[in-house]
């Protein structure tokens, strides 16, 4: 039993949470409370979270060594030899298979998606994390694969608003990430992740900024251009900006100014304001939406 539960800590439930950027698509086309949709859109969810799953055992084998250099990771049941790293690989491999069939019974297209997830993580475990830059674009393009998907489970198309919005987002994560390392490790950055002696501090200090300042003006655009206020009949998307801005400008004033760690999850979880923010965010934003729309959506329109 223990095994078991040592297993599912090396999951990372609390990362599940990154999943729910599925419903980004069904829920600005207005298809995200149909119930024809529930069911796929759950059994989606559930799916991307053991594929997620399988490539964190995956990464933390091949970062074992990696690992135990680092102040928390140190403490992974892989990296403490809790776990063997055939068990791990067992479970992994396993999750992964199992996903896909999964994946196939639900959609073709959607278990394409989850196909290229695995072929991207694969090769950032294994070669992309040590590059410069192209190791945070591995990371964002998940998140853009998770929108996506989504969007084939209920058969829309997918703006271009959602999908630059969605890549802004989490190339700002993937750096404060990189920030984070840094900061916990000091001297000792390079010796954990290798591609941390390209990143100077500098550098991880201005980026966030420019992705922050990027993402409001993408998001602003997009709350008052033609194409959302055609589809949602209201102006006033506009006004969900406030949500965006304060819970932006929050990330990082946590991850940057009072340097308490750029893992999003830790930040939800733990920050009272954010997870608050987040949920007026997803109330306001579907109150306008939704009771903005002059007539019952049920055709299928682009997010």
């Amino acid at each position: 039993m223990d095994k078991i539960k040592l297993i599912f800590v090396s999951l990372r439930p609390r990362h599940w949470v990154k999943n729910i950027f599925i419903f980004a698509a069904p829920f600005f086309s207005l298809q995200l409370f149909h119930r024809e949709n529930f069911f796929g859109l759950l059994a989606g969810f559930i799916t991307w979270c053991m594929m997620t799953s399988a490539m964190y055992l995956f990464n933390d084998i091949i970062d074992k060594k990696y690992d135990t250099l680092h102040t928390l990771k140190k403490g992974r049941p892989i990296a403490s030899g809790a776990i063997k790293p055939s068990v791990a690989f067992l479970w992994c491999a396993g999750l992964t298979a199992v996903s896909l069939y999964l994946g196939a019974g639900i959609k073709r297209d959607f278990a394409f998606y989850l196909a290229l997830y695995l072929f991207i993580n694969l090769a950032y475990s294994l070669y992309l994390k040590e590059v410069f830059i192209l190791d945070v674009m591995a990371i964002a393009a998940g998140f853009v694969l998770r929108v996506v998907s989504g969007a084939v489970l209920v058969n829309v198309g997918v703006s271009e608003w959602i999908i630059m919005c969605t890549l802004l987002v989490s190339l700002f994560l993937g750096f404060g990430k990189r920030q984070e390392e840094i900061t916990t490790l000091a001297q000792d950055a390079a010796d954990h992740r290798p591609v941390l002696k390209s990143y100077d501090q500098g550098f991880l200090e201005r980026i966030p900024y420019v992705l922050v300042s990027s993402t409001i003006v993408c998001y602003m655009l997009y709350t008052v251009s033609g194409e959302a206020i055609r589809k949602f009949g209201s102006k006033n998307l506009i006004y969900t900006t406030p949500f965006v801005i304060y819970g932006l400008f929050r990330y990082v004033y946590i991850a940057y100014e009072k340097e308490k760690g750029a893992d999003p999850t830790q930040v939800i979880f733990s920050d009272r304001p954010t997870l608050v923010n987040i949920l007026l965010w997803i109330i306001v934003t579907g109150l306008i939406i939704y009771m903005g729309t002059p007539h019952n959506p049920i055709g299928r329109v682009s997010p």
